[in-house]
């Protein structure tokens, strides 16, 4: 089950990799959307200096470049690293659980036959066989268990497009029905009220589109019917159980959120919180099991994270509870019971994740949940309240389900499946760290080693998407890989980064942009002056804004990296503000800065102004199907690398978006990158023998 983006639109809005291989447990990407968590890039026999054409990019007039295909000896060179890229790419992940209405079953999302689909084992035996519910041809996601225990609801795109469709489809396998044929648009997570399961809602927009909508559509299928309209962003976040309420966020900018409930007869709305206008980020918003509160995880506008319980027809306070250790960890996702008793929290920790167990009554802390440092999130309570499932991350374990005990708060697996590539992962030694930027902030560092390393190690520096997301502790198939290769990988939290408090989130906004910068080089250099590093082969590597970053440390500070990995980033703010989401556009106002009123400013921070300072190598992939950094911005900075014969890579996969979430495209690209670092940036010896 998916848990909701818009809390970390930003953060995720450009995230690395949903990195994802999956969707981060606590916050998916923008609108419905999964990412991909991998990351890599590789050199071509290809000669960069000469693209041929294929039509045009639409975008500055730039034509459409042709991606490279390796051939000779890089070929042969890319096959055999695909040989060591395999078994760590299929030591697969199990990324969303619930339990059947029986308690029986548990319905999970595997990416172990090479693309998330959904499948179902015994939940009494973590090692029984997992059957898969159907074949699919493209990812998949649960939604919501239907109350009968019969039938399920799943999400689907196209080719990573994004434009999500509502499927249901019977525990039996029964063939999948399409609950929104028809017109193509961005819809955001089904809500089924268990008390009167006939209707589905949900919210959505087209992509051009700023404002949002709220829908219902018969859970046989047909005609989707207004409910409700607003003229800014927004998203449904719950319903009631007897359906007779929808919880609808409008989401105008990352920091000034508002909490309205709408009467699903009428339309009708009502503001819950804020009660009066105020600048807040409302994180998670959810029912009581009997309707008639509303729990609401909120900054309240300050450092200062709390959980809300708001009368639902007034919004008056009922009861609080205040997060600490740490105060900055916003709530990104609620879950109650339908017992009534008990909450479940996902507290975004800015560098990890964390599980809370709260008295739905008084809000009152019960049982601790003591889980691993990593990254994951709670997933849903069983019939009964007395289980709660879970996934998680650690640096040496992939994501896998859990469930909880509810009254002591021992977690225990809920799949326990050998994965037996594994052992070729040398042992991981992660830890975090904290350096000071040039005016004393603190940034956050994750560092991954190789236990019984040797010698000065290339170092891979990889910032996270958003630019509000975070790069959190867990399992990452491409870290794994590169430091088998014999790298170093390195995580920064800059300024601007989710979960470290709402100043830091907000301190690259407009021309903070130029402040993160600094950080980006401080980062960088800290990096290059480790024992551990070799300062001469520095790598810059990231997805999406990540990707904008690889771009920037290039063209600002080319003096520090070796090469380049830059996964769909942004090369150009005009054309990308031009081209992009009308839902991301309206964020980036903020964020960025405003394409007329800030024209000259958002052309002073794009990279591809300053593209004849890169000097180093560049890897670069863009999905064909992206939505939010369309494909030209990737096309710009590869045509203008190989009209200055700057060794570029380009690899383009026709079957993703704004993600590499496919077996193929994940094994490929990494073993294209490694090939291409190799050449230009790897490990000394390794360079040399090849």
């Amino acid at each position: 089950m998916r848990t909701f983006p818009y809390p970390l639109a930003l953060a995720l809005l450009l995230a690395a990799c949903a990195s994802t291989p999956p969707p981060s447990p606590e916050a998916a990407p923008v609108a419905g959307t999964h990412s991909a968590e991998v990351g890599a890039a590789s050199p071509t026999g290809a000669d960069p200096s000469a693209p041929s054409v294929s039509g045009r990019s639409g975008s500055e007039g730039v034509a459409k470049q042709e991606p490279d295909v390796p051939s000779g000896a890089d070929a042969a060179r890319i096959a055999e690293l695909a040989r060591h890229v395999t078994p760590l790419v299929d030591a697969f992940m199990n990324t969303e659980a619930l339990l059947t209405q029986d308690g029986k079953r548990v319905v999970f999302v595997s990416n172990r036959d090479g693309l998330p689909q959904i499948y179902v084992a015994d939940a009494a035996r973590p090692d029984s066989a997992a059957k898969r519910l159907v074949t699919w041809p493209e990812r998949m996601s649960i939604e919501a268990l239907t109350p009968d225990g019969q039938s399920l609801l799943f999400f689907s795109d196209k080719g990573a497009d994004e434009n999500w469709s509502i499927f249901k489809v019977g525990l039996d396998g029964s063939a999948p029905v399409e609950l929104t044929p028809g017109e193509t648009m961005n819809r955001d997570s089904p809500l089924l009220p268990e008390l009167a399961p006939s209707t589905v809602y949900f919210s959505g927009r087209r992509k051009e589109e700023v404002p949002a909508a709220v829908y219902a559509v018969p859970i046989t299928g047909g005609a989707a019917r207004v409910l409700y309209r607003d003229d800014k962003p927004g998203f449904l976040t719950d319903v009631s159980r007897d359906g007779k309420q929808l919880l609808f966020q409008r989401y105008l900018t990352g920091s000034e959120n508002y909490l309205l409930n709408l009467d699903t007869a009428t339309g009708q709305s009502r503001q819950l919180y804020p009660l009066a206008p105020s600048q807040v980020t409302i994180t998670a918003a959810r029912f009581s099991a009997d309707g008639k509160t509303v729990f609401v995880a909120t900054d309240a506008g300050g450092e200062q994270n709390l959980l809300l319980a708001l009368e639902a027809q007034s919004g008056k306070e009922l009861a609080r509870y205040v997060v600490t250790n740490p105060t900055t960890a916003p709530i990104r996702l609620v879950m109650a019971a339908k017992t009534g008793h008990v909450l479940a929290l996902t507290l975004d920790a800015g560098n990890h994740s964390e599980l809370r167990l709260l008295d739905a009554r008084t809000l009152k802390p019960l049982a601790p949940v003591a889980m691993p440092l990593g990254l994951g999130g709670a997933q849903g309570f069983s019939e009964d309240g007395r289980k709660l499932t879970a996934i998680w991350s650690t640096p040496a374990a992939p994501t896998d389900a859990w469930v909880i005990d509810v009254k002591t708060g021992k977690a225990t697996p809920l799949r326990k499946e050998p994965r037996p590539s594994l052992k070729q992962v040398p042992a991981i030694e992660a830890s975090i760290t904290e350096i000071r930027a040039h005016d004393g902030l603190t940034l956050p560092i994750n560092v991954y080693l190789p236990k019984g390393r040797s010698g000065k190690l290339p170092v891979i520096v990889a910032y996270h998407g958003g630019p509000a997301g975070g790069a959190k502790i867990r399992w990452a198939a491409p870290a794994a890989f590169f430091l088998s290769q014999g790298y170093a990988w390195v995580e920064p939290n800059v300024r601007g980064s989710g979960g470290f408090g709402r100043a830091f989130e907000a301190a690259d906004n407009g021309r903070g942009r130029m402040e993160a910068f600094k950080d980006i080089e401080a980062t960088g250099r800290w990096a290059a002056s480790q024992p551990w590093a070799d300062p001469s082969r520095v790598i810059v590597y990231g997805a999406s804004y990540g990707g904008y970053t690889v771009l920037v440390g290039l063209t600002r500070m080319p003096g520090l990296w070796r090469a380049g990995v830059d996964m769909y980033g942004v090369a150009n703010m005009k054309t990308f503000m031009a081209t992009t989401s009308g839902f991301i556009r309206e964020l980036f106002l903020l964020e960025m800065g405003d394409p007329e009123k800030d024209a000259a400013f958002l052309e002073s921070i794009s990279p591809l102004r300053d593209v004849d300072q890169i000097v180093d190598p560049l890897f670069v992939y863009a999905g064909e199907n992206d939505p939010r950094v369309p494909r030209s911005e990737s096309d710009q900075i590869v045509h203008a690398l190989r009209e200055r014969k700057i060794p570029v890579e380009y690899m383009v996969a026709e079957n993703e978006g704004h993600s590499l979430v496919r077996r193929d495209n994940v094994i490929e690209f990494l073993s294209r990158v490694a090939r291409f670092l190799e050449k230009h940036a790897g490990p000394a010896q390794t360079a040399q023998a090849h």
